[in-house]
């Protein structure tokens, strides 16, 4: 998982970083993305940070249509 978990951060983000993490696949995150989180947590991720398959998991889980 993301050092700060993606829970905490996810429903904060805007829709051009949660676009742009939806579109990532295992790549460094982004400045513009980390920015975000830092300002939602207080935290702020190393400038290696990466998504792992649990944060695109839950991702795709908060894309997903509620029935």
């Amino acid at each position: 998982m993301t050092d700060p978990e993606i829970h905490t951060w996810w429903p904060g983000l805007t829709a051009e970083a949660k676009y742009t993490l939806d579109a990532m696949d295992g790549e460094i995150i982004p400045d513009l993305v980390r920015d975000e989180i830092e300002q939602l947590t207080g935290s702020r991720m190393s400038r290696d940070e990466r998504l792992n398959i649990a944060d695109r998991d839950f991702i795709r889980t908060q894309r997903e249509a509620v029935d």
